[in-house]
């Protein structure tokens, strides 16, 4: 007689997805998300400072950095690059609904300085979650 797991489907070495984890993935998505949305906005807000007489976006730097810090949470919950993602996608979700806002507003004008900020906060850790190494805290 020989002690056997019973088999339960999933992959060798894997464990199964139970109610109580999937809802911890999708209230961590749901915090990523608020931080992404929040983060766009103040980046955005912030996006015109001056330097000495000079335009200096340091936003789009902090954009950047603080979307590649969200990846690299979500893919401390999934090893998905949808879930690492997320936060990227997020963000420039929040940068679009901004600029298409109701009043023909458009905080976030299409110059050189709004470019940086969507490549450097949503395009650069967009393309970091989905075409690079795996980032992942204890990787």
């Amino acid at each position: 007689m020989t002690d056997t797991a019973p088999d339960t489907g999933t992959a060798r070495g894997a464990t199964p997805r139970t109610a109580a984890s999937t809802l911890e993935l999708l209230l961590a998505l749901v915090l990523l998300a608020i931080a992404s949305a929040i983060g766009c906005v103040l980046c955005a807000a912030w996006l015109s400072m001056w330097l000495v007489g000079i335009p200096f976006p340091f936003t789009a730097l902090v954009a950047g950095a603080w979307s590649l810090f969200l990846m690299w949470v979500a893919s401390a919950w999934s090893d998905s690059k949808a879930v690492a993602a997320f936060p990227a996608l997020t963000f420039i979700v929040t940068l679009i609904a901004l600029d298409l806002g109701p009043g023909g507003d458009m905080p976030v004008a299409i110059t050189l300085r709004g470019l940086a900020l969507l490549t450097l906060g949503g395009l650069l850790p967009l393309w970091v979650a989905v075409y690079g190494r795996k980032v992942a805290p204890g990787s």
